[in-house]
């Protein structure tokens, strides 16, 4: 009897107990790091003088970088019916290999299928 009233103390006690949630700051309250400017060079008299760019009057917005599209990867259905046709057809001809083999080329298929798209 006295386990049994230890473990409802313990489930009690587990309960009680207050999970903290942490908050993210949005994105634009998160500084940015500082750009480091590169330190003058001094000029040898064996080494040709460094190129300098003019400045323009008016300053350029910065370029944004270009971010790799996203490949939509395929879904377990898509996977899963295209290993059942690949197996299909291993089994027909005779071909050696197994589910997994299938279910490997079938993600490789599709994924090549959706890449060049």
């Amino acid at each position: 009897m006295e386990g049994e009233e230890k473990s409802k103390k313990v489930t009690k006690e587990k309960r009680s107990i207050k999970k903290s949630k942490t908050v993210a700051l949005p994105a634009n309250e998160i500084p940015a790091a500082p750009v480091a400017k590169p330190e003058p060079t001094t000029v040898t008299a064996n080494a040709p003088a460094p190129v300098v760019k003019a400045k323009s009057a008016a300053k350029e917005p910065a370029k944004k970088v270009a971010r790799p599209k996203k490949v939509k990867d395929p879904t377990f259905e898509e996977i899963q019916l295209q290993a059942y046709f690949i197996g299909e057809r291993r089994k027909k001809y005779g071909i050696p290999g197994d589910e997994t083999s299938d279910w490997v080329e079938a993600e490789l298929t599709l994924r090549a299928q959706i890449a060049s798209k």
